[in-house]
């Protein structure tokens, strides 16, 4: 069966990849203020909020999309994409105009602050259920893996790049009004966001979709091949993110690194990311995507095996673990961009926009489900400081990543349920 996305010229095809990343570029902004989350603290913290209370901020996206993903791929089918992107952009604009007039709402300032931060991470729930479905219109089968290899790698450089400039504007001054106007300028360029994707085509198989709930969410559930792969990511998504976020704790906490070193080892993971994204473009023109799952998978052990063995005794430690970093950087990377491109691909006609919405969440569950057990075994007094093993003092450190390691070993055994995996490649 030809896709949409098939009928359109390839030069056509290209033109609608370069808006679709350039859309990307000016929705990151609004995003990577919520998400990597100083600005906000730094913002609450000039407001006489303190920072404990300032850093729930940065969960509120994906407790939104594990909450609202799915009913809001229900509101995007029911009422279409352009509505519903669009809706979303008018939103997020209010919820960072909201941010950038706290100050003048005198005690209710951090409150609104707040719940500005959680009106825009809804309104992303709202545009992540219009995003790949959008894309499908434009990306075909051999064309899906370079594109999101190419629009990450620009997304994060593009990230990196603003984030620094962000850096050196609040070097200069530490003033709210600076850090309104760049709340403001983030939000208005949601509009940009919204003109990008306004000349994106949409198939007109995109209006026949059901805007059922039930239904749909129940097409998704026949979808056996879905759920395989959208149960092995929820897997996955247990150890992925919790490791890198452990091993920061640990740094500061039993391995008694400095903060600046901190920082650059954590930089690593960054251009970890960059060079994932890079090697996705390459890989997916000589390696099948079986041998790209398995070989990712196979990684995630080498991103979080030599943790176990990271003491503060290891020779040269910064140089050790920022070779983790990097590592650990380069398989998210590889793993997002298999989950975009395998999402695509599982989908079935006239289910796109639920089958979506439904493996996203079973990501967002699996890593936010991951990050919590770590969070609340790590603060449980049962779990001492040092546990002594064979003659060897081992740290709960240690035995975390021990225990991360062995998941990703166990998850070896789910990799026939991958039909990435199992499916016969064409030649």
């Amino acid at each position: 069966m030809t896709s949409y996305a098939e009928t359109l010229p390839p030069d056509r095809r290209r033109h609608f990849e370069r808006i679709a990343i350039t859309s990307t570029m000016f929705g990151c902004i609004s995003t990577q203020l919520i998400e990597s989350n100083a600005p906000v603290v730094l913002y609450l913290t000039m407001l006489g909020s303190s920072e404990s209370v300032s850093m729930f901020s940065s969960s509120l996206p994906n407790l939104s999309h594990i909450l609202l993903l799915i009913p809001c791929a229900a509101f995007a089918a029911r009422r279409g994409l352009r509505r519903t992107y669009t809706l979303s952009s008018a939103a997020g604009f209010l919820a960072f105009l909201l941010i950038a007039c706290a100050p003048y709402l005198g005690s209710f300032s951090r409150s609104a602050v707040i719940c500005g931060c959680f009106a825009y991470a809804v309104t992303l729930t709202f545009y992540a259920s219009t995003w790949y479905p959008l894309l499908d219109n434009i990306l075909t089968s051999e064309t899906r893996s370079t594109f999101f290899s190419k629009m990450r790698f620009t997304y994060m450089l593009f990230n990196a790049a603003l984030l620094f400039l962000l850096g050196k504007v609040l070097d200069r001054t530490s003033s709210i009004g600076a850090l309104q106007i760049v709340f403001l300028l983030a939000g208005s360029a949601l509009w940009g966001r919204k003109f990008c994707m306004d000349r994106l085509p949409i198939s007109p198989d995109m209006a026949r979709e059901s805007p059922k709930l039930k239904s749909s969410l129940a097409t998704c559930l026949g979808n056996l091949p879905l759920m395989k792969f959208s149960f092995y990511l929820a897997c996955m998504y247990l150890v992925v993110p919790a490791a890198p976020a452990l091993a920061l704790v640990s740094m500061k906490t039993s391995l008694g690194l400095e903060n600046g070193t901190i920082v650059v080892i954590s930089s690593a993971a960054l251009v970890g990311r960059l060079t994932g994204y890079l090697l996705m473009g390459l890989l997916a023109k000589r390696l099948s995507m079986r041998l790209l799952v398995i070989g990712t998978h196979l990684g995630t052990l080498l991103a979080v095996g030599p943790l176990i063995f990271i003491t503060s005794d290891t020779p040269a430690l910064a140089l050790v673990l920022g070779a983790v970093f990097f590592l650990n950087g380069v398989v998210w990377a590889l793993l997002l961009c298999i989950n975009s491109v395998e999402m695509l691909a599982l989908a079935r006609p006239g289910n796109k926009i639920m089958a979506i919405a439904f493996c996203s969440s079973a990501i967002a569950l699996g890593g936010a489900a991951g990050t919590l057990i770590t969070s609340a075994l790590l603060g449980c007094a049962a779990f001492p400081a040092k546990i002594v093993l064979a003659g060897f003092a081992v740290s709960r450190f240690q035995l975390f990543f021990a225990a991360y390691t062995l998941a990703v070993i166990l998850f070896l055994g789910l990799l026939p349920l991958v039909p990435a995996v199992t499916r016969q490649e064409k030649h």
